[in-house]
């Protein structure tokens, strides 16, 4: 793997025009687009283009998606509208490329076989679809072509997406919310993917909104301090909860040294104007470990959609201050777990941190690390 990542490096500054890619699944299905068309040439982080010859006297539209560093990270048949794409986004590009697959295939039965290994079911009107279905490809392309709704149904951690077609017809995708499936990777393309682009990331401009409380929320604590109460995570102990002073009218989150533990959690569960550098280790797959430092803005910033976070406190000493990060993926049902440790100094100051990455594991694993409390 770090091979792979040397690679990609190296393809990137030599401006190497030939596309690269963090999932063999999306390289197989570009190659069957690259056919038709100079996709290599594409800029855009987000392109949709007009296919002709995949299937016979139709066009189909295709959503190609490249990240920030210029590498295919998506491509699927587009069957939604750009505003609807924003909700549930990998869940959408799930089925994109599920479509897309179904389009290109010569083997149904196959294709078919394996959707249901992976826990993928497919259904047409409530019936499982037949394979006659999935080999008529001009059929299929009317259905989608002709839609006029999608509805997205959660049902604890399971997702039945509805496709509404021509004349009522409703084309549907039951499967679980389990990050493998849904992202199309394994777990050494997931995490290759996740520090290649954590480590080259930058900020976007920083949302002030998220420091500013609704005040109809806040309870009081003690000592002028009132706090935001959040969610717990698995335990109470790491939970979402802030902690604020009112100045001059004005509420402000606690970052004083004499609430070391309410400043500590603060800092890790809302972005600040205050930096910090962060010296990431994250443990990977196969004992492999990678090092890199990422300022904290660009890590808060790279977390922050599609990420809910949870924090708890394990250790105040004065050279030794830790705590257990969670970043938890509702769409995808997995969790980053991250062990962070400063000083009292660094974390009052803007210094460093150290950050132990644990990434992609899956929520229904997450209670054996807390003795299923």
């Amino acid at each position: 793997m770090l091979f792979v990542l040397l690679m990609i490096a190296t393809c990137l500054k030599s401006g190497h025009a030939q596309s690269l890619f963090y999932s063999s699944r999306v390289e197989t299905l570009y190659k069957f687009v690259n056919d038709l068309q100079a996709l290599d040439s594409i800029d855009n982080n987000d392109t949709l283009l007009q296919c002709h010859g995949l299937v016979e006297d139709e066009v189909v539209p295709i959503r190609i998606c490249k990240d920030e560093n210029g590498i295919v990270d998506h491509i699927g048949y587009c069957f939604m509208s750009d505003s609807l794409r924003i909700v549930n986004k990998s869940v959408v590009q799930f089925i994109e490329r599920e479509l897309l697959a179904i389009i290109v295939t010569t083997d149904a039965e196959t294709a078919l076989r394996s959707d249901l290994e992976n826990g993928l079911v497919i259904k047409f009107d409530g019936n499982p679809i037949s394979h006659s279905l999935l080999q008529d490809k001009k059929k299929l392309c009317s259905l989608l072509k002709e839609s006029d709704g999608v509805t997205v149904n959660r049902m604890n951690n399971n997702y039945d997406i509805l496709i509404h077609c021509l004349n009522g017809q409703i084309l549907s995708f039951l499967f679980p919310a389990d990050c493998r499936l849904i992202s199309g990777m394994d777990k050494i393309e997931q995490e290759m993917r996740l520090g290649f682009q954590l480590k080259n990331h930058i900020a976007n401009e920083t949302d002030s909104s998220l420091l500013s409380p609704n005040e109809s929320f806040l309870q009081f604590l003690k000592d002028g301090v009132y706090y935001e109460k959040g969610e717990d995570f698995s335990i109470p102990q790491i939970n979402s909860d802030l902690f604020y002073v009112k100045r001059d009218s004005v509420f402000c989150l606690v970052l004083d040294t004499s609430m070391v533990a309410m400043s500590f959690s603060n800092v890790m569960l809302v972005p600040l104007e205050m930096q910090f550098t962060f010296d990431v280790k994250h443990r990977m797959y196969g004992s492999v470990e990678q090092e890199y430092t990422i300022n904290s803005r660009d890590f808060n910033d790279y977390f922050s959609q599609g990420y809910d976070r949870f924090f708890g406190i394990e250790s105040l000493e004065s050279e030794n201050l830790s705590g257990t990060l969670m970043l938890y993926n509702r769409d995808e049902e997995f969790v980053h777990l991250v062990y962070v440790t400063t000083t009292k100094e660094d974390l009052f100051n803007g210094g460093r941190m150290s950050l132990e990455l644990y990434s992609y594991i899956p929520q229904h694993n997450i209670k054996t690390l807390f003795g299923n409390e």
